[in-house]
């Protein structure tokens, strides 16, 4: 019987050098894929100017816990 292990060797680095080379493209493929319109519709414009709300503040949604 012949020796198998050689090509299914290979066979098995082969299949790992293509799933890398398919992972690094489709990386390089995603960082230049820019944002869709309602991705950049959805941002919040920061104006200094105007004073921030009371009620949209982080402070005012702290608990502290009373069984301490």
């Amino acid at each position: 019987m012949k020796n198998l292990w050689r090509p299914f060797g290979a066979l098995s680095l082969l299949a790992m050098l293509g799933i890398a080379v398919a992972f690094v493209a489709l990386r390089a493929v995603a960082q230049d894929v820019k944002p869709s319109a309602a991705e950049e519709s959805a941002t919040i414009q920061d104006d200094p100017i105007i004073a921030p709300d009371s009620k949209e503040s982080a402070d005012s949604n702290v608990s502290f816990p009373v069984d301490i």
